[in-house]
């Protein structure tokens, strides 16, 4: 498990380990430049390696 900081201001991150528990949750960080965007428009940036944490969510330029 990594250990670095978030990049995300007041958040909170609780992780329980266990063998019979074990879930994911995987965020994909906000490519600069969407400020303001809906989350239809956001929607359009996520791929599947995005959400299962193994890329990152599509830039602005990509999808044009």
């Amino acid at each position: 498990m990594s250990t670095k900081p978030s990049a995300v201001p007041n958040v909170d991150v609780q992780v329980w380990d266990s063998s019979s528990e074990i879930r994911y949750i995987v965020i994909p960080e906000r490519p600069s430049g969407t400020e303001g965007w809906t989350e239809e428009q956001l929607a359009d940036l996520v791929s599947r390696d995005s959400m299962i944490g193994v890329g990152n969510a599509l830039t602005p330029a990509e999808i044009r």
